[in-house]
């Protein structure tokens, strides 16, 4: 299968020879306290917001009665987050480095209707099925770090948390752009769930 690109949000691109990322350890176990328990055994995607000076922080996650090869395939597929990521217009993979481990992926945006189309360079960096980090190499954002975590859970399903701290350093109201993920965040992570679920029926009917 042809490795792709995430995206999940929005932006970063240029560049081949990306220096090896040094990854932060992962916690022992993520923190949900701020989530709603109710919305989130029931499936619904959940976010919270906060700000670090010119950044703004997001912790997302959702529920996905999938497994995890199925969602893993749906995050690194960046052909397809076009088709339900708004703002995004083309996604591609430009390069594999660090012996497969880490993919460099060019994307284009269209954040808003006052400034123009973009392109970016993001690298994305596989802890195979568990985790991937986001980081920009290049392009008009000025901060993009991500990283999703993909957590089995005890009834077979799978917690997928995501945290993102971002700083557009475009001519964006900060006000704008914590209103945009607001909206859009829930609609990208219930649209993974949705074709990672309808992947892991389809592969369950094929097994023998």
């Amino acid at each position: 299968m042809r490795r792709s690109c995430e995206l999940l949000t929005l932006l970063t691109f240029s560049s081949l020879a990306a220096a090896p990322v040094a990854l932060p350890q992962p916690p022992a176990d993520i923190d949900l306290g701020w989530a709603d328990p109710e919305s989130l055994e029931s499936g619904l995607p959940v976010l919270q917001l906060r700000k670090d000076g010119r950044s703004t922080i997001v912790d997302a996650a959702i529920v996905i009665d999938a497994p995890k090869r199925a969602i893993w395939d749906v995050l690194v597929a960046c052909e397809i987050a076009p088709d339900y990521v708004p703002n995004v217009v083309a996604c591609r993979s430009i390069d594999l480095v660090d012996n497969g481990n880490s993919e460099l992926f060019i994307q284009t945006v269209k954040p808003v209707f006052f400034i123009p189309s973009f392109e970016h360079v993001f690298r994305m960096d596989y802890t195979r099925y568990d985790r991937i980090d986001v980081h920009r190499v290049s392009g008009p954002i000025r901060q993009l770090d991500a990283t999703w975590w993909l957590r089995e859970r005890p009834d077979g399903r799978v917690t997928l948390v995501y945290v993102l701290t971002l700083d557009p350093g475009m001519p964006i109201p900060r006000v704008f752009v914590r209103a945009t993920l607001r909206r859009d965040l829930p609609r990208v992570l219930a649209a993974i769930s949705e074709r990672a679920s309808a992947a892991g029926i389809v592969a369950d009917e094929a097994a023998p």
